[in-house]
């Protein structure tokens, strides 16, 4: 028999967890997760690792706005064969998160020479957990692959078996608010981070210039008041754990709501095409934001700004559906406009089009490499000074020689 290292996840006590997000985000939950009281808060490519009680469990699902899910690892064992993998993974208790009644699911992602397909791990820790349960009571628990009561993830690299149990249930982006959306929305979990990364701040004007579906604004105006993301959501994945402790919850889920804000913002939201603002109007009515957020309905180019700066964020289209030509002129247009009406404003684009990259016609003060989805993007900077940039730079030199 293998040796086996199991983590102890007792309730009473801290345990480890990971959080998923996108790539870029990394350090904006890490971040994040500080804030939330996480400890032994560390980096990992798209993800966080941490340590809490079950109580920061929940705070963090409910609270932790640039995470896609929280693993809780349970087991980690060598294993140089399928028994051995079978033998380790029938060994946990799993009568402690799940009864023979309940549902499972099984993910698995390997990089192994001894585990090679993954459905054939996921199979085997699936046999391995029912024949247990079958031993214990003569039943097999069912299969869910659509809402399990317990998701499983089994993680192999070379001979090293990590086996870990997921909190969240759906994914964190899907908040709930969101139920109309554009041909290409962006996701809440990104939208949260582009608004984190932005460096905006709630006394300032924030203008989603290109607002599509609504989600950049809406993410702008939950973090400013301190909403939680999870507000709106009717479940989590640790609810169905055998050990959910609903009364720890309610605590945690009102001393949350006990600091949000209503403070007002500035928050300005357009759109060009007409069905889609209605859409993200839609969405802003979900989320309990009308009136805090503005909407309008034209096209950025003819937007003036009322207030001496601020932040801009543009989600322009790539050039999926535009040619090259159309992508160059629009960006080249959107340089423009930045510098004729936005003085004193801050702008941020994210694209994945260098020819749109190269057109804007100015310089970067930041470029950030992030994901939209599967499209790898820039998330750029411009800083816009009010008159010349040489006036700026002018005026500075003269404060420091006086």
């Amino acid at each position: 028999m293998e040796k086996k290292v199991f983590y102890n996840f007792d309730t009473t006590g801290d345990f480890e967890m990971k959080a998923t997000t996108l790539f870029g985000l990394e350090e904006v939950l890490q971040r994040e997760l500080q804030q939330l009281g996480g400890k032994n808060v560390e980096v990992f490519k798209r993800g966080v690792s941490c340590v809490g009680d079950l109580g920061f469990l929940y705070k963090a699902n409910l609270c932790a706005r640039t995470t896609l899910k929280i693993i809780v690892p349970i087991a980690r064992f060598e294993a140089a064969n399928e028994q051995a993998l079978y033998d380790g993974i029938k060994q946990l208790p799993w009568e402690q998160f799940m009864d023979i009644d309940d549902s499972l699911m099984v993910e698995a992602v390997a990089n192994s020479e001894l585990f090679t397909h993954t459905l054939f791990i996921a199979q085997k820790t699936k046999d391995a957990i029912c024949d247990r349960f079958r031993e214990k009571t003569g039943r097999r628990p069912d299969v869910d692959l659509i809402h399990p009561t317990l998701k499983i993830y089994v993680h192999i690299y070379k001979n090293e078996v990590s086996v870990n149990i997921d909190s969240s249930g759906e994914l964190l982006y899907k908040r709930g608010y969101r139920t109309d959306t554009n041909k290409a929305p962006i996701n809440e979990v990104l939208a949260a981070g582009l608004v984190a990364l932005s460096g905006w701040q709630p006394h300032l004007q924030f203008i989603d210039g290109m607002c599509g579906s609504g989600t950049i604004a809406i993410e702008a105006a939950l973090r400013a008041n301190n909403v939680p993301p999870g507000y709106f959501r009717h479940e989590f994945g640790f609810m169905k754990w055998r050990n959910f402790d609903e009364q720890l919850f309610e605590t945690i889920y009102e001393g949350a709501l006990a600091k949000v804000k209503d403070d007002k913002l500035d928050i300005w939201a357009n759109e060009l095409e007409t069905s889609t603002l209605k859409k993200a109007q839609s969405n802003i009515k979900n989320a309990k934001l009308e009136d805090v957020i503005k909407t309008s309905n034209e096209s950025f180019f003819d937007l003036k700004p009322d207030r001496k700066g601020g932040v801009i964020i543009l989600n322009p289209p790539y050039g999926e559906r535009l040619s090259e030509q159309e992508v160059g002129q629009l960006y080249k247009e959107i340089g423009n406009k930045f510098k004729k009406d936005f003085g004193g404003y801050t702008g941020w684009v994210i694209t994945s089009s260098l020819e749109g990259f190269k057109s804007i016609g100015l310089r970067p003060s930041r470029k950030i490499a992030l994901f939209n989805g599967s499209l790898e993007c820039r998330f750029l900077k411009f800083e816009m000074y009010e008159g010349s940039k040489k006036t700026k730079y002018q005026q500075e030199q003269k404060k420091d020689e006086g």
